[in-house]
């Protein structure tokens, strides 16, 4: 399936994080892959469904609200990956800052749908 002209950026910027990361997930060693690795890889794969479930519902800020709960709970697995090694310095500042970036969108969209119906 290829990305359309009406993908939303958010979702773009989410799906370019995850090809991103989850090869840098499959390198932490054995011990830290199966606990944090699966983990971090659930959150990220449930914030995209979070963000498409999103685009396409009337309870968007709902599932909005939990996208960036999700995001926040994110960062401190990967936080915690970092400071046990498992994941680089530079790696783990790259995805710091992409996880702000996208941050960022996602509360922008969130402030835009106070109120509104689905887009």
């Amino acid at each position: 399936m290829r990305p359309d002209n009406d993908e939303l950026p958010i979702i773009r910027a989410w799906y370019e994080f995850l090809i991103w990361l989850l090869p840098k997930i499959h390198k932490f060693p054995r011990d830290q892959r199966f606990l944090l690795g699966n983990r971090i890889e659930d959150r990220i794969l449930e914030i995209m469904e979070l963000l498409i479930r999103a685009r396409y519902s009337r309870e968007r800020l709902d599932l909005l609200t939990q996208a960036n709960t999700e995001l926040d709970v994110l960062l401190y697995l990967l936080r915690a990956a970092h400071d046990l090694k498992a994941l680089p310095p530079k790696a783990y500042g790259d995805a710091a800052s992409k996880l702000l970036e996208i941050g960022t969108q996602l509360g922008g969209w969130k402030r835009s749908s106070e109120g509104k119906g689905p887009r």
